[in-house]
């Protein structure tokens, strides 16, 4: 039979040097966790920036084409471009959940794919039923194929979207018909407004994104909500708050 001898046994951590040990992981983590949320939060921030950009592009691109009228569609509130006798006696409300200026830009080859952020909602698809809102050039209007009013639901996905100028309401609450750009002055009547809206966004990264794409002279206070620069939201509720991003005006 084989001995074994005292010196065989391997020596273990003691209680003392365990504790130590997770003391000094604890530290690390705490030290290097923030900056990985903070690392994180700039990418998606830099996402944006560089979709803006594009957007911004697509639309110029779009407002130039043969053919057009020059403008951009709206796609929320009134004067919703349409084409079909039950689509275009259905509600303001019903047309603008079914719109948006994504399905324009797609269209057109203005953008090869839906908009899409690592910010804010993850949500993909409509809600509802029935047939879809589409774009058609050549009648410069949505179309629903057969014809019928529109039943479908985008308002919980992020897109691009258009409506009429509001004068005089905050861009806090205007839900993009308002912007004061340089702080202090309405967007002049009579426009088009065309605007990306980013929903249910972690107030966090909305907050990151004023501070960015506005500057610091017009970043918002924290925790109050972001009426200057081309950034606009309201106060978070429960920790989110929707965005809605300043692109163009027609």
């Amino acid at each position: 039979m084989k001995m074994i001898r005292p010196g065989n046994f391997t020596k273990g951590f003691t209680l003392l040097e365990l504790a130590f040990s997770l003391a000094i992981i604890a530290t690390l983590v705490a030290i290097l966790l923030p900056k990985g949320v903070d690392a994180l939060r700039n990418s998606r921030v830099q996402q944006v920036a560089k979709t803006v950009d594009t957007l911004k592009t697509a639309l110029t691109n779009y407002v130039g084409l043969p053919g057009g009228n020059g403008s951009i569609p709206r796609t929320e509130g009134t004067g919703i471009p349409c084409s079909g006798a039950a689509l275009s006696g259905a509600t303001d409300v019903a047309k603008g959940n079914g719109a948006r200026l994504d399905t324009v830009l797609l269209a057109t080859g203005m953008i090869d794919r839906p908009v899409g952020l690592r910010m804010g909602t993850q949500a993909a698809t409509s809600t509802g039923s029935g047939n879809e809102m589409t774009w058609n050039q050549s009648l410069l209007a949505f179309v629903v194929t057969p014809d019928a009013a529109p039943q479908r639901n985008w308002t919980g996905v992020t897109r691009v979207e258009a409506r009429s100028s509001q004068q005089g309401v905050l861009p806090s609450v205007a839900l993009g018909a308002n912007f004061r750009l340089d702080g202090v002055t309405d967007r002049p009547a009579n426009l088009v407004i065309a605007y990306l809206v980013i929903p249910a966004c972690p107030y966090a990264d909305a907050l990151a994104l004023a501070t960015q794409l506005n500057g610091a002279q017009l970043a918002p206070a924290v925790g109050a909500a972001s009426d200057a620069g081309v950034v606009a939201y309201a106060a978070p509720s429960n920790g989110v708050t929707d965005i809605y991003i300043y692109l163009m005006e027609v």
